[in-house]
């Protein structure tokens, strides 16, 4: 009941957009309504080595989004409810997650503006599963953020940007730290060619427990560098050290490589990179990824997506995933997906699990209504 009522609250916002699109804004306001009903088969939602136990899970996610364009400003805000129905909740729990934003961009002679707001919820078997491994209780973790960002053209060529962010992280249960994630961050780049972009990127994090216990910071200086071979070739490849307040060092890097052509998209991306996380501290993780679909026809579409992570904290924790998905437009209004996923994890003194996922979705999306 109470997730219910925050997502009234969330949804006061766009309603009262709507409102005010009503006193004469009327014509430049875009609104879309979506309903996804699934259900899924999980052999072991705890990802637990030994003991596995299946259940069924079924999933009702409402969602509405609102979007204004127009001369120098443009808001988009959303909410959405996810249900979900377990067969078994002692594996995992019966939810209901709310979400919601707002997001403000205003261009001007000073730069582009923008200011975020945004809040979710979500299963920490979800979000927590890869860095703290398997737990016995399936819990909440809350996010609450605020964020900001300024970029000016100071040339033909040179951008600025600035940003900056506020994030409270909050559980209920588990074996979680509540935190406040603080970032701020320059970023420099330079069009050198209509298909090379290089830039250069400093930025802080500042975690902050709320058990009073000792903050900590990472400061990180990143170059980079965006490339295009073609309209259906691009990337980008950056590399840069970060420092934490205990003068550890840690090298950082990213590289993504999409190729998009008339029926195949491919999307490879590989990153190390130095997280906050609800274990008490900042997480190191090595991770990669890929994704391909391929449009069987006008109205058919399929894919497969690979992952792997290697995180650690106190131990290494590696995991992977492999999945493969079939969609099909029955019309305009709806979309059915059957998707699996096989996940396996492997942590110092848990051993090796594995999962299998295999489910079904319906989707009914309605635009400009």
């Amino acid at each position: 009941m109470l997730n219910i009522l925050r997502l009234v609250r969330l949804s006061i916002m766009p309603a009262a957009l709507v409102f005010y699109s009503g006193q004469g804004w009327a014509e430049s306001w875009q609104q879309a309504g979506s309903a996804r009903f699934s259900t899924e088969y999980d052999s072991n939602p705890a990802m637990y080595p030994a003991y596995q136990v299946g259940i069924w899970r079924s999933m009702f996610e409402p969602s509405y989004q609102l979007k204004r364009t127009g001369d120098a400003n443009e808001l988009n805000a959303g909410v959405a409810l996810q249900i979900a129905r377990s067969s078994n909740t002692t594996q995992s729990r019966n939810r209901e997650d709310p979400s919601g934003f707002l997001d403000w961009k205003r261009q001007s002679d000073a730069g582009e503006f923008g200011l975020s707001a945004k809040y979710d919820e979500v299963a920490t078997r979800i979000a927590e599963l890869d860095n703290a491994g398997p737990f016995s209780v399936d819990s909440t973790r809350a996010s609450r953020t605020m964020s900001g960002s300024w970029s000016k053209a100071l040339s033909e060529r040179s951008t600025l940007l600035a940003d900056g962010s506020y994030q409270g992280v909050s559980y209920r249960g588990g074996p979680y730290v509540n935190y406040a994630n603080e970032t701020a961050g320059l970023k420099l780049s330079y069009a050198w060619s209509e298909y090379s972009t290089p830039f250069l990127r400093v930025s802080n994090v500042k975690y902050v427990p709320a058990d009073g216990g000792p903050s900590s910071s990472l400061a990180s200086a990143t170059l980079g560098w965006n490339w295009k071979v073609a309209d259906y070739l691009e990337g980008t490849l950056q590399a840069g050290e970060s420092r934490s307040s205990t003068a550890q060092m840690s090298t950082q890097g990213a590289v993504e490589v999409k190729y998009a052509a008339q029926r195949t998209v491919l999307v490879l991306n590989a990153n190390r990179q130095v997280t906050p996380s609800g274990l008490g501290g900042f997480v190191a993780a090595d991770q990669a990824n890929g994704s391909w679909s391929y449009a069987l026809s006008e109205r058919s579409n399929t894919g497969i997506d690979l992952g792997w992570r290697k995180s650690h904290f106190i131990t290494d924790m590696i995991s992977s995933s492999t999945g493969a998905w079939l969609q099909r437009e029955l019309n305009s209004f709806w979309v059915v997906r059957t998707n699996y996923l096989h996940k396996t994890s492997e942590q110092d003194g848990f051993g090796r699990a594995s999962s299998n996922i295999l489910g079904i979705a319906f989707v009914y999306t309605h635009t400009d209504f």
